[in-house]
């Protein structure tokens, strides 16, 4: 009975859809008018995430130490920006000394190459890492007998990765795809879409070189990055339904995905999944929402590929006008991607 949930919500959300369809031309006055507007948003995520240090045939845990930090999101037509960093006016985060700080930068972009193919590009960066652990590693080197408390910091170290998706639109186009990207896109009508993408990542752990234990600080001279990619193929849907000025979206893609440690004899082959889903707010100039993200992958060795578990995120934004100059120029981008 629970299997079958899903499916029919899939189907049930196009029956009900035609009560929140809009007019052709005012839609296409709105997504006229958009490009001529800037969307800001702020606000506040937390983040589970681990990367993993193959050492000995086992798998360790390394976590950047800042669990809810502060997002700010920039878009301009399909141009997408996000910068994000730890709260300094709270005591979220307020285990520093034992765990070290943590940076986060990220960049990233989608758009279309025609209405049916989308193109996704995102760069991030985390600086600061802590070995979660830290006891379990140690016992294994000095025996079981070994007892201290604390965590090795890596002040220096970062993992930077590389990330793309090139997904076809089955159900769908660009237009009725822009607001499932994320809340800075104003949703117009309720949407059911089904797509395939193939999902590409390329990571490097580097500068692992300096360690900090129990307020010492160790240096080691030679220390070669760790490099792994990751290819998923991803096939599923997303449904939007939307209340007035109120909405709700929710996507799922199961996923078969190959990893690869390059330099070394680690691969596998295995299955996983991405779901995607969130509510909120939009009249058009001011909006909220929040959302939850969810990625699982079946692997004995989950925590070696970088991997967001889950993630929960909240904001508030604004759109204003753009200058003329920017929309000049990005005019003449658009006419090429058309």
């Amino acid at each position: 009975m629970k299997i079958s949930v899903l499916p029919f919500l899939f189907y049930f959300f196009p029956l009900i859809s035609f009560a929140q369809e809009i007019n052709k031309n005012d839609e296409a006055r709105y997504l006229e008018e958009d490009k001529k507007k800037i969307s800001v948003v702020g606000g506040l995520s937390y983040l589970h995430n681990s990367f993993g240090l193959l050492y000995e045939n086992k798998i360790f845990r390394l976590r950047p130490n800042d669990a809810f930090y502060t997002e700010f999101f920039l878009r301009y037509r399909w141009l997408d920006v996000s910068f994000s960093f730890a709260p300094k006016l709270t005591n979220i985060n307020n285990d520093d000394p034992e765990k070290g700080k943590t940076k986060y930068f990220n960049f990233g972009f989608t758009f279309f190459l025609s209405p049916k193919i989308r193109q996704y590009l995102y760069f991030s960066q985390v600086k600061g890492l802590y070995f979660q652990d830290t006891k379990e590693f140690l016992q294994m080197l000095y025996g079981s007998d070994y007892n201290e408390e604390g965590y090795l910091q890596f002040p220096d170290a970062k993992y930077r990765s590389f990330k793309g998706e090139t997904s076809y639109l089955w159900i769908g186009n660009k237009s009725d795809y822009r607001s499932f990207n994320n809340m800075t896109y104003q949703p117009l009508k309720d949407v059911f879409v089904v797509s395939t993408g193939l999902f590409y990542q390329y990571n490097i752990l580097s500068d692992m070189n300096k360690t900090i234990y129990q307020g010492n600080t160790f240096t080691e001279i030679q220390n070669s990055p760790s490099k792994d990619i990751r290819i998923a193929l991803r096939s599923g849907g997303g449904i939007q339904k939307k209340i007035k000025n109120w909405y709700a979206i929710l996507e799922v893609y199961p996923e078969i995905y190959y990893a690869k440690l390059i330099g070394e004899d680690f691969h596998e082959f295995n299955i996983g999944g991405y779901s995607n889903g969130r509510i909120g707010y939009d009249n058009g100039k001011c909006f909220f929402g929040a959302g939850a993200q969810l990625n699982l992958i079946n692997s004995s060795n989950e925590n070696f590929y970088s991997a967001t578990q889950w993630l929960f995120r909240a904001g508030i934004g604004f759109r204003l006008n753009s200058p003329t100059f920017v929309n000049k120029n990005f005019d003449k981008i658009d006419n090429i991607l058309k």
